[in-house]
């Protein structure tokens, strides 16, 4: 299958980025979590556990008998789907429990964020109709990558926000 190591680097990344995620909670949490930096935990740990799927979903496919082009569509389709529920259960369900007035990210940070995770949005959607390109291994890799960059970012609001230990 093309692109297999490039995937399995893609999928390396994001269990690297989860570890380390629980490394920093942990060295940082030794007084307790604020619910807050519990949110950006979950939200990084979960975000690096949906890239590691993705990026063994063209696996599944191909093993299944796919291949070309069918193969690159099928697995953006369930790119969308899990985009989609993602977004809806981190940015809708989950965030407003989860948020207080003063602990949310700057404004600017956050519209950041929302831009970057849009991205990997519309690079799936525009290989499942195989446009402006024929659908390919290209748009799949590249909306990866740019979900792990999502996940970088959250990575980084836990760093850099993540500060405080006092006990909610």
């Amino acid at each position: 299958m093309e692109a297999s190591d490039e995937l399995l680097t893609i999928a390396e990344l994001a269990v690297g980025l989860a570890g380390f995620s629980g490394v920093v909670v942990v060295f940082r949490g030794q007084g307790g979590l604020r619910l807050v930096d519990r949110f950006r935990f979950l939200s990084v740990l979960s975000q690096s556990l949906i890239v590691l799927v993705l990026a063994f979903v063209p696996f599944g496919f191909h093993y299944a008998g796919q291949s070309g082009q069918a193969l690159w569509m099928s697995s953006s389709a369930v790119m969308v789907v899990i985009w989609l529920s993602s977004s809806w259960l981190l940015g809708v369900r989950f965030r407003p429990d989860f948020s207080v007035q003063d602990e949310q990210l700057p404004k600017s940070v956050e519209a950041v964020i929302w831009c970057v995770a849009a991205l990997p949005l519309l690079l799936a959607v525009a290989n499942l109709v195989g446009w402006p390109l024929r659908s390919g291994v290209l748009f799949y890799l590249a909306a990866l990558i740019s979900w792990l960059v999502v996940v970088g970012f959250l990575f980084a609001t836990l760093v850099i926000y993540g500060a405080s230990t006092d006990k909610e």
